[in-house]
């Protein structure tokens, strides 16, 4: 793999250390207990034939990530506490017209105990259960939903840390010289390069993407915050600012080349 054109395949999540990671859906029965959870986020209470709920698998902690970013289990148990009343939204635009559902709980289930990640941890699985109103407006996408129609979403949340499988770098602090998914040669011999997302600072939203049902596909991302963006962007143009550049500029491009696609569908669909 080319490692400069490695870190061009991205565009969609490129701002602010936010990534964007695929999910999948499934349809769920409403419980008296769901209920229960739900209602402390209405203002009054909703009854059974009132909600459409569903869940929704977030993601794993298996080091097999397609784009070479894979959440660990610390990832995961943060992300379980802050996804937790957090929105629902047709695509990422954080509009509040885009708004169709809610996270009302999360679990983290290990189905195996014995199976392991390649990382030594136990292979674990993030999933959250949404809660929609039943409405005349949403009636055809619940239906979708059921159908299995609408099934591919992605989340969007900010890594405490993105350490690098190659020198250790904490790359939300400062860029290592290395690119993800590029072989390099070790003391222990070659291996690949990938980016452990520990922990998460924020989890945003969750949204319907039309993209491919892949576990861990379609992660993008500036791990910079704000506050250390000038120390970043000192460190990328010791690396290679001309390079740079273009990249910077390829991936806003890209950004914009999503949008305009998304855009053009929702034309489509109406």
């Amino acid at each position: 793999m080319d490692p400069e054109n490695s870190r061009k395949d991205f565009g969609e999540g490129f701002v602010k250390g936010l990534v964007c990671k695929s999910a999948d859906v499934e349809c769920q029965d409403v419980t008296v207990e769901d209920l229960r959870k739900i209602n402390k986020f209405t203002l009054s209470p909703l009854k059974e034939d009132e909600v459409f709920t569903f869940k929704v698998i977030m993601g794993d902690n298996e080091i097999d990530d397609r784009n070479f970013e894979p959440f660990n289990l610390n990832a995961l148990k943060d992300l379980k506490k802050l996804y937790i009343g957090k929105t629902m939204i047709k695509d990422h635009r954080r509009i509040a017209d885009n708004q169709i559902a809610r996270v009302y709980e999360t679990e983290l289930i290990q189905n195996d105990t014995t199976k392991m990640t390649k990382a030594g941890e136990i292979y674990t699985q993030l999933i959250a259960k949404c809660y929609m109103v039943k409405t005349s407006s949403n009636a055809d996408l619940i239906q979708e939903i059921k159908a299995g129609i609408k099934k591919e979403v992605s989340t969007g949340c900010k890594p405490k840390h993105a350490f690098c499988s190659i020198c250790g770098t904490d790359n939300t602090k400062t860029y290592c010289p290395h690119y993800w998914g590029h072989e390099y040669d070790t003391d222990a011999g070659k291996k690949v390069c990938y980016f452990t997302l520990d922990g998460a600072k924020e989890a945003y939203e969750v949204s319907f993407v039309a993209v491919p049902a892949q576990p861990r596909a379609g992660t993008t991302k500036n791990y910079c915050d704000e506050k250390q963006k000038e120390n970043c962007e000192t460190n990328v143009k010791e690396k290679d600012n001309s390079n740079i550049s273009k990249e910077l500029e390829l991936r806003m491009k890209l950004i914009d080349s999503f949008l305009f696609t998304q855009n053009q569908k929702e034309k489509e669909g109406n």
